[in-house]
């Protein structure tokens, strides 16, 4: 269904065979007018195009990202005192991928928790956890498990959003049951449908505990994952405060710290969680930006660059004449495919406003010229899926600022989670490993500024 829909935003596509390689009937226009044919190698030529193009872009001009990111600053700096936070209940979120329940018991002796349960669960549609007590300052901590196995994979792909009308939100009141029809109408959000369903496993198996037990001992839940563990955190923490009625009545007894999570809320549902969901994404992780309209989005703007190439006289109908490209365009140049103001207006013109977006997911919380064609308002975005919550944003700033890390706080309308970001690190990113290396060095800068 995914693959078929992103064919279809683009253009209704058939492949055929021509020359020996396979071809892609997809459209070669942003505005969807007659196609032509894309063959594979082509394909290929236009997305190596790209990644060139992004390392001639920052090599004219080195502040190029930063002034990127920059620019979709929504708040104040991040602070060390969050920062250290974040640090913390990312190794919490590091320790649900552990599978050796005398391993996580352990870690959390050594850190003044106590186990009191850990569920390995592997099947699609459910998702590993532990809960953790800190009994001297009344503290559950419940860890969700990121994808690592085939079966989360299939819960991942399951992508499809899907319409949760079970509770209702306003400006005022997030995650409440709904009352009558007309609220539930009002109200009506799209999460993603793989995550959704593992998130209401997690809290049918936790809300007897959560409700009769921790919540009149008054503990304050925080609820973390990263990767599959982020997006269902997000999804499990508006679950229960839906359910539960003391977390509605202030936005500290229940909170989320996500990291990299997918897009999994629609957008006004995604910017109303602010008050108790912080997701955070760091420099180029590609999972954020994994929503269908982005890929959407990639689709179209491979077929510009095609058109770039063969307006420049560059045609590829063999693998030896893509080697014989790659040989001869690896030198950074003046000689743009496509100028910054060209790929601002095609990223402003490609993309709805994420309010109006019911179908897309996104993460939960200044492009050049081509991307501001493509992008319009997220706030008029009724297809896509956001990361929900308020974003915390790390980014690299590169070498003009001796390599420093970068962060903002911003929403889930940031344009540049709302395109994938080219880069050889868009995989490492994500990993545990790429976020605890970009919140050590920020906090260590941090600490160097006090």
């Amino acid at each position: 269904e995914i693959v078929g829909h992103v064919s279809d935003e683009v253009r209704p596509a058939s492949s055929v065979v021509s020359n020996g390689t396979r071809s892609i009937t997809t459209a070669t226009t942003s505005d969807g007018a007659d196609g032509d044919s894309m063959t594979q190698v082509q394909m290929i030529a236009a997305f190596y195009s790209l990644i060139h193009l992004h390392r001639e872009l920052h090599a004219k001009d080195p502040d190029y990202r930063d002034k990127l990111y920059d620019d979709e600053r929504k708040d104040d700096d991040v602070q060390l005192d969050e920062m250290n936070e974040l640090a913390e209940y990312l190794e919490y979120a590091h320790w649900a991928y552990e599978c050796s329940y005398s391993v996580i018991s352990h870690n959390c002796r050594v850190a003044g928790l106590d186990l009191i349960r850990h569920d390995t669960a592997t099947e699609p549609g459910r998702v590993g956890h532990f809960v953790a007590l800190n009994h001297s300052e009344k503290l559950a901590i419940i860890g969700l498990k990121g994808t690592s196995t085939l079966s989360d994979v299939l819960t991942d792909l399951i992508a499809i959003p899907k319409e949760h009308a079970g509770c209702y939100f306003d400006e005022k009141t997030f995650a409440a049951p709904a009352k009558n029809a007309s609220e539930s109408e009002q109200a009506t959000m799209r999460c993603h449908e793989g995550i959704f369903t593992a998130a209401i496993w997690v809290a049918d198996s936790l809300q007897p505990m959560i409700e009769n037990l921790l919540v009149p001992l008054k503990y304050k839940v925080v609820i973390c994952g990263h990767s599959l563990g982020a997006g269902t955190s997000c999804l499990l923490g508006l679950e229960l405060r839906s359910r539960i009625a003391a977390f509605r009545k202030n936005y500290t007894d229940l909170r989320v710290l996500a990291y990299a999570s997918p897009p999994v809320l629609s957008y006004t549902a995604s910017k109303a969680c602010a008050p108790f969901i912080t997701s955070m994404v760091n420099n180029s992780d590609v999972v954020p930006r994994s929503s269908v309209s982005n890929l959407v989005v990639m689709s179209k703007l491979l077929c510009r660059v095609n058109e770039s190439l063969e307006a420049n006289g560059m045609s590829f109908d063999s693998w030896t004449s893509l080697r014989k490209y790659y040989d001869e365009h690896t030198k950074i140049d003046d000689q743009l495919l496509l100028t910054e103001e060209e790929l601002d207006a095609f990223f402003d013109e490609t993309h709805a406003a994420p309010e109006n977006d019911t179908e897309s997911l996104f993460v939960p919380g200044r492009g050049d010229a081509f991307f501001d064609e493509t992008h319009a308002a997220p706030e008029n975005d009724t297809e896509s899926l956001f990361v929900p919550g308020r974003v915390v944003v790390l980014w690299d700033k590169g070498a003009n600022d001796d390599n420093a890390m970068g962060g903002i706080v911003t929403d889930c309308g940031m344009k540049q989670l709302r395109q994938v970001e080219l880069s050889l690190t868009l995989v490492a990113d994500h990993l545990v490993n790429g976020y605890r290396t970009s919140i050590s060095k920020l906090i260590s800068q941090l600490e160097n500024t006090i």
